[in-house]
């Protein structure tokens, strides 16, 4: 069966969450400890998805892009190198005003490297556990999103950004606790065909920028960039929950 994923996120009454993830590499600042993973999940509901997705399709359509990717725009690489830094602003900018006032909810899960061996030689005790740093994490953290998810009353929607170069959106059935999900289970997808999860990478984006730059706004020192970082984060309903909360 082809899996029609814009046509599922386009379905009604539906809880829809996007994930992508973000290293912070070695020690950029002295509050944090080095090489941290990042994952986070953007939920949205489905009624909402509709328009946040067309705005973000017509716009890349008008300015000749074809995703919005955050630190490509702030650092001015690839499709956008050849714009100036207010355009590479004003790109960043648009993208948090088309989703910001629209988030349910953003999940995270974060770990240092270094700490990885030893979690994995405490759960090797109960079996072996064949994954590296960014597999097991990843696994980790979509496992306690469906535990969460399974508990919603609206059909969830669990959307990740691709681990492996891929051509469409795929069903990753590795998983088979997440059969209740749409579609049978987190479906994998290329970023640049799902604005969802494009939105998902700003956010990562933002968390990493915040946590990397914040101490440059006690000095005045923040540059715009650094601004709409702030402001994506101040604007999570609640708090940036961490999903291992949820396992008990």
């Amino acid at each position: 069966m082809t899996l029609n994923l814009p046509e599922m996120l386009s379905e009604p009454e539906r809880v829809l969450v996007f994930c992508d993830d973000t290293d912070i590499a070695q020690q950029p600042v002295q509050s944090l400890q080095p090489d941290l993973r990042i994952l986070v999940a953007v939920q949205l509901s489905s009624n909402d998805y509709g328009p946040i997705s067309e705005k973000i399709t017509a716009w890349l359509k008008d300015n000749d892009a074809t995703e919005f990717h955050a630190t490509d725009i702030v650092s001015g690489k690839g499709e956008w190198k050849s714009k100036s830094i207010a355009e590479r602003q004003q790109a960043l900018e648009f993208l948090a005003s088309a989703f910001g006032e629209f988030l349910v909810r953003v999940d995270a899960l974060w770990l240092p490297k270094g700490t990885y061996a030893g979690y994995k030689q405490e759960a090797e005790k109960l079996g072996n556990v064949g994954v590296g740093f960014k597999g097991g994490l990843r696994r980790v953290f979509l496992r306690c999103l469906m535990q969460r998810l399974s508990t919603e009353v609206l059909p969830p929607v669990l959307v990740v950004d691709q681990d492996k170069m891929q051509t469409k959106a795929m069903v990753d059935k590795s998983l088979p606790e997440g059969q209740f999900l749409a579609g049978g289970g987190p479906i994998t997808a290329p970023s640049h065909l799902v604005p969802g999860l494009q939105v998902a990478d700003a956010m990562a984006w933002a968390v990493n920028r915040y946590l990397t730059k914040r101490h440059l706004f006690n000095d005045g020192k923040q540059s715009e960039f650094d601004q709409v970082a702030a402001e994506l984060v101040a604007a999570i309903p609640g708090k940036l929950t961490n999903v291992l909360d949820f396992t008990g």
